[in-house]
């Protein structure tokens, strides 16, 4: 049970008329913007991507105006000051912001130093400083970790170190940006236990993400934004049975459950409450029959290998070894995916296939060559990846010349050629601004420009994307799936590494499972998600849909198996 929020007669946080447009940008990123936040009470805060909610989060911090410029109208008050009037490292003492990717903000070597920075700069006393270290690095599990390098940490830790920093100095707001966006699925849950128990010892919260199932239910109020425009405040059930089918065509990631409810009532099937949790989609649910739906053909590919790993080692040094005995096949046409916890080898896997590192073991063929023989630039014509990070690609000043520069890397330098490519990709996915930094986009919106650099040429054989979902909405995520089913028809093969088991379900093939550097399985997502051996071992968890599946049935429920979409699972549903 969590406890009601304290009313208090002044909220924590109270924006009036607020318009904010960044430095250099023509349309405003928030418009006319009102809303509160109370003491004590956990907020979400959603929307479609680039509809303005990390620009949001930073003007609670003070980020938005004093380091990042632009225009602000209209007053924003946290802790009874006004942002405008009072500089960042003072606001500090009443906000702790947790970036997408919590390294951003990491200033020293060593775990404990690195809790110990912000109350330092804001000079607290020593003893003080010596115990909010200890007890943040005991809240986040961590304590054990305190005299490790922080660069040494694997994923998860990371960004529960960037919590202990944050919980350290003690503000009275705390916001998280996609806390959880790189994690595997259990490290995920541990994060999502932590935010909760936070928020159910009275702690002010703020949360961006994509990650809905577990916090639907325990907020209590949900934001929704659209092109920078709050369209909706109030309790999450308040939002979701007023606007849920407004959430739905806005692309805004909601929980299964819901969905599937949204989608009943939009069909006249169901006239109850939208439910939010597993449980309570069960009762709900309870009285419809299920026949055979629409499921998603398992694909059979024969085509030419393209990549085979034979026993493949690979050690950044003598006591590290990140890969152990690794052996599998990659065919032309697949879509397959690379799943695992958080530092099992996924990402040294995918350099080694593009020849950023070599194998210290076993034997690497690409495309019919050892990999020894080839070199990062003559693997660039056949295979492309998009990192993990968008921004570690980027090397021109806007997004026109970032894409325009990888056409000249490849040869193609004909003005009208080159334009009209470029525009091409930049309407397939969706990109707008084309003049402006790609620093300057929304983490969608950079994810789709990695994306588009890699395939504006169209020589790539092999496209590797690091964690595809990261940064967007369910609209631009189906989006750049039917991209790439599309990719997949004109030849091209395609290789995800990633943490989304909604991806996993929906859309892939083959999933190849990593765990601790040893590949651990190797087969279709329904084989995957019917061995809970492999799944606990991998730190993955099977999505709320399959969760509702599997209560239906242990109620008596007759379900087919396939129904992996949630177009599947009402397209099955009869009352």
């Amino acid at each position: 049970m969590t406890t009601p929020p304290p009313t208090s007669a002044e909220p924590l946080v109270r924006l009036s008329g607020v318009t904010y447009k960044h430095y250099g940008k023509t349309t405003p990123s928030l418009v006319d913007v009102n809303l509160s936040i109370q003491r004590g009470s956990f907020t979400l805060l959603v929307g479609p991507s680039g509809s303005g909610k990390s620009t949001l989060c930073m003007l609670l911090n003070g980020i938005i105006p004093h380091i990042l410029g632009g225009k602000l109208e209209g007053q924003v008050r946290v802790d009874g000051q006004d942002v405008s009037a009072v500089k960042v490292q003072d606001l500090a003492h009443s906000v702790g912001m947790l970036f997408q990717d919590p390294e951003w903000m990491f200033a020293t070597l060593q775990v404990e130093d690195e809790v110990a920075f912000g109350p330092e700069n804001l000079r607290q006393d020593p003893d003080k400083i010596a115990e909010q270290v200890t007890r943040s690095l005991e809240y986040v599990g961590l304590n054990g970790l305190r005299k490790n390098l922080v660069w040494a940490l694997s994923g998860g830790q990371i960004q529960k170190l960037g919590l202990a920093s944050v919980l350290a100095m003690q503000p009275a707001l705390i916001v998280l940006d996609e806390p959880t966006a790189n994690l595997d699925p259990a490290t995920t849950h541990a994060v999502h236990q932590l935010i909760l128990r936070l928020r159910d010892e009275g702690k002010s919260i703020v949360l961006v993400t994509k990650d809905l199932d577990e916090f639907m239910a325990q907020a209590d109020d949900l934001i929704l934004l659209d092109r920078g425009r709050v369209l909706a405040q109030g309790t999450p059930r308040e939002v979701i049975e007023r606007h849920g089918a407004e959430m739905l065509d806005l692309g805004v990631w909601l929980p299964e459950p819901t969905e599937v409810g949204l989608r009943l009532k939009q069909r006249g099937l169901f006239h109850g409450q939208v439910p939010i949790t597993v449980g309570e989609a069960a009762d709900a649910f309870g009285g419809f029959h299920f026949l055979e739906g629409r499921t998603r053909p398992e694909v059979q590919t024969h085509g030419e290998v393209l990549i085979r790993a034979e026993n493949l080692r690979f050690g950044y040094n003598k006591k590290s070894r990140a890969l152990r005995g690794v052996s599998f096949e990659v065919r032309q046409g697949e879509i397959a995916a690379i799943v695992g916890q958080n530092g099992a080898g996924k990402s040294t896997l995918s350099k080694l296939l593009v020849g950023l590192l070599k194998p210290t073991g076993g034997d690497l063929t690409l495309f019919g060559r050892k990999a020894r023989q080839w070199s990062v630039q003559d693997l660039a014509n056949d295979i492309a990846l998009v990192f993990q990070n968008p921004e570690h690609q980027f090397l021109t000043d806007t997004v026109k010349d970032e894409l325009e520069y990888s056409l000249l890397a490849q040869g193609i330098d004909d003005p009208d050629e080159v334009h009209k490519r470029v525009q091409a990709m930049l309407k397939r996915l969706e990109i707008s601004e084309s003049e402006g930094h790609p620093f300057a986009l929304s983490a969608g919106a950079k994810r789709r420009l990695g994306v588009a650099t890699m395939l504006v040429g169209g020589r790539a054989r092999l496209l590797i994307v690091d964690e595809p979902t990261y940064g967007q909405d369910k609209r631009l995520t189906e989006s750049l799936m039917d991209l790439i089913n599309t990719l997949r028809r004109e030849g091209i093969t395609v290789l995800m590494i990633t943490h989304d088991m909604r991806l996993v379900d929906a859309h892939i093939d083959r999933a190849i499972v990593m765990a601790d550097g040893e590949k651990v399985f190797d087969g279709t997502p329904s084989q995957l998600f019917s061995s809970p051996e492999v799944v606990e071992r991998a730190s993955l968890r099977p999505t709320a849909l399959r969760r509702l599946t599997d209560e239906l049935r242990a109620r008596g429920k007759s379900v087919p198996h396939g129904l992996n979409t949630v177009d599947a699972f009402v397209e099955a549903m009869t009352p």
